[in-house]
């Protein structure tokens, strides 16, 4: 495995591109007159708009943030839940991907982030309905009968019984929820900021997965817009030539941007390209019932699979982001492999699947 680390610079030139708004007061106004007009001449309009922003080299961190702030315009609960973040336990991690990938694995996130949550970090995942692949993380849990929260109060209950929350986006922002959901079926500027940013629970980090190789521009926004986040990972795995997943995977390249209170580093780590068998093992099946099936198998007892090898590494990338400075990557996945191999993981899968009484 060859690595290369830089360190990002402090800014990136801002463009207007073809005459889009240049700055971020101008991005502010565009969009919220766009999430204001809620018609399909305007859907169009917030499409070409959002094509021409996601070219190489047009996003900044300042004009991305001003897509949040006019998103605080619009979402008074936002503003209001970004004002005052839940209280969390010390340690939790707020994990949340891009979706929208070329190539569709199985529900990796959903699972890593319940065998982290079993190898004792805390962590709130949000979650939503599949946009562009057969199941997203709510319709998997949906058929594991695994509960949402239905309303922010519920997070520390959550994790103090289960330590770990499933999210559902309109908890926090219910207004852009409903005006944002079925616009985009592909990546857009909401993808580099919003699936985290709108957790609004004091966390102490995150773990971000992005389907596009910007991850130094996605960790810095969220520095910006999220200083509250001391830590945090987005990653960005490059199966063969520009085919990317929002996941940490041990194939092909995989670029991971750091946030740390020091600023922002950049690593690559070019592995062996994924195989035939490989994607097969891997990739996301017909149905949410055979999706919701791969969980539970990554999560159970027994040898090493391709699958529980994902998982295993997306466990750990979580849990050495909870744990900076004390527990590294390799010890990370020593911790999460004995906690699968134990039983342990499933174990929480049950307690979670169990009704409520």
């Amino acid at each position: 495995m060859k690595s290369v680390m830089t360190t990002t610079k402090p800014a990136m030139p801002t463009s207007a591109g073809r005459g889009l708004p240049g700055g971020q007061e101008e991005v502010r106004q565009h969009l919220g007159a766009l999430l204001r007009s809620a018609t399909t001449t305007s859907d169009e309009r917030w499409r070409r708009w959002c094509d021409d922003l996601v070219r190489p080299g047009h996003l900044t961190p300042q004009l991305l943030s001003g897509w949040w702030q006019a998103v605080l315009d619009f979402d008074p609960a936002l503003a209001e839940h970004a004002a005052n973040p839940v209280p969390v336990p010390s340690g939790t991690i707020v994990v949340a991907g891009s979706g929208k990938e070329v190539f569709k694995t199985f529900n990796v996130s959903t699972a890593a982030a319940i065998l982290a949550a079993a190898a004792g970090t805390p962590v709130v995942k949000g979650v939503s309905g599949s946009v562009s692949a057969v199941s997203g993380a709510a319709d998997v849990l949906a058929v594991l009968g695994v509960s949402t929260v239905s309303w922010a109060g519920e997070i520390p209950d959550a994790l103090a019984s289960q330590g770990i929350a499933f999210v559902a986006y309109p908890v926090f922002c219910p207004a852009y929820a409903a005006r944002y959901d079925g616009v985009f079926d592909a990546i857009n500027p909401a993808s580099f900021l919003m699936p985290v940013a709108a957790m609004a629970v004091r966390a102490s980090g995150f773990v971000f997965g992005l389907a596009r190789p910007e991850v130094d521009l996605s960790a810095r926004v969220l520095r910006l817009i999220r200083p509250n986040l001391t830590h945090g990972v987005v990653v960005c795995a490059d199966l063969s030539r520009g085919e990317f997943v929002d996941e940490f995977s041990q194939v092909g390249t995989t670029l991971i941007a750091r946030s740390v209170p020091d600023g922002v580093t950049v690593s690559a780590a070019t592995n062996h390209p994924p195989t035939a068998e490989w994607r097969e093992r891997v990739a996301q099946r017909p149905t949410h019932e055979r999706n919701a099936a791969m969980v539970v198998q990554a999560l159970s007892a027994g040898a090493d699979t391709p699958c529980t090898q994902l998982v295993e590494h997306n466990a750990a990338l979580i849990v050495a982001t909870a744990e900076p400075g004390r527990t590294s990557f390799p010890a990370a996945i020593d911790r999460v492999r004995e906690v699968r191999v134990s039983g342990r993981a499933i174990g929480l899968l049950r307690l979670l699947t169990a009704p409520r009484r």
